[in-house]
């Protein structure tokens, strides 16, 4: 089935993706694109703090740094379950200070991850931003190496992270930051009017077709996952990553799947599954089969968002030039010799939603 732009366009509005251009990159001006570049103003300075260094107040100014560069609120819980609640009980803080406030920050937050059966701490880049009062410099650069070497000294030797276009470039060409792979989009268009408005009188027929197609769709039978690279799921990362707006079906006595609805532009009711544990081809089957069931007549469409194996049962691929937005995967090894190569190898992860910083 092709993915029409029209549907593409449909989930770029509230959607993840927008939130992906947001927290996982960084609204710059210090690359020079033909505009005129900035110089920094007299009296920054860039210092490294862990999480559990800061103050109340600097909390509180990152905070109103991130609706300054985002337009997007970030509250005091999600401030601390996206920074403190993590394996070393902080994060990592690269911040441009200027007459001691805050006005520029990278950040890095520590996960579990096992790698092909030993298990490290990896870290992820996030929120790296600028007010763009005060962009130009080098400050950027300064911020970012300080966070990687407050990694290094907690003996954390890879980093990685989701950038958007304009990140991925400062990443590459003055990070050196290797390219992982890029991942796919997967759906399931419930209701043809959201993806063609012309054909919207026959949501009916589409939904009935949908339904009947996953409901033969069959369960594969080899149900490993057979990635070496995957993150450590617990209650400590099952309190960072999802708060009370996350719904959850359970696949078996020990199978669930995470998702979240949003609604995208025109109204159009988007599920996307964020996760199923373990994640197994067999697994994310059920869950695609159980959402029919349960969610067929509240959702437009349904999403996966990751880099399977292979396609998942009762879904379709949208090809590159209808993705909504490129997600692109890259990282850094940061110590020699704790891990190998096969880290820059997409085929060697288990990768999906659950992984970014999005919320």
């Amino acid at each position: 089935m092709t993915i029409n732009k029209d549907f593409v366009m449909s989930v770029s509005s509230h959607s993840i993706q927008n939130q992906l251009d947001s927290s996982q990159g960084c609204q710059l001006t210090q690359i020079d694109h033909g505009k005129k570049r900035l110089t920094s103003k007299p009296g920054t300075q860039v210092v490294f703090k862990r999480t559990d260094q800061l103050t109340e107040s600097e909390q509180q100014q990152m905070r109103d740094l991130f609706f300054r560069v985002f337009n997007k609120k970030m509250t005091k819980d999600a401030f601390e379950r996206k920074f403190l609640y993590t394996p070393k009980g902080y994060s990592y803080h690269g911040l441009m200070l200027h007459e001691k406030t805050i006005v520029g920050a990278s950040s890095a937050v520590p996960a579990r991850y096992r790698f092909f059966g030993q298990e490290h701490i990896f870290a992820l880049s996030v929120d790296t931003m600028i007010d763009p009062k005060h962009r130009g410099g080098c400050h950027l650069i300064k911020m970012i190496n300080l966070v990687h070497q407050g990694l290094i000294n907690d003996g954390i030797s890879f980093i990685f992270g989701f950038p958007n276009e304009q990140f991925y470039a400062v990443q590459k060409r003055l990070l050196k930051y290797e390219d992982i792979g890029e991942l796919d989009y997967y759906v399931l268009p419930l209701n043809i009017g959201s993806v063609f408005p012309k054909l919207k009188f026959l949501n009916v027929m589409s939904r009935g077709f949908c339904k009947i197609t996953v409901r033969f769709c069959r369960i594969p039978k080899n149900s490993e996952a057979g990635r070496g690279i995957t993150k450590v799921v617990d209650k400590q990362f099952e309190r960072h990553r999802y708060d009370a707006g996350y719904s959850r079906i359970a696949l078996g006595e020990t199978a669930e799947c995470i998702y979240k609805i949003y609604e995208e532009k025109d109204g159009i009711r988007t599920l996307y599954i964020i996760d199923v544990v373990p994640m197994t081809a067999a697994s994310l089957a059920r869950a695609v089969k159980q959402i029919c069931r349960t969610a067929v007549k509240t959702v437009d469409i349904v999403i996966y968002v990751g880099k399977p194996a292979s396609k998942p049962a009762g879904l379709w691929k949208a090809p590159d030039s209808k993705k909504p937005q490129r997600i692109r995967m890259t990282g850094k090894l940061l110590i020699p010799d704790v891990i190998d190569d096969s880290v820059f190898k997409m085929n060697n992860w288990n990768v999906n939603i659950s992984d970014f910083d999005v919320r």
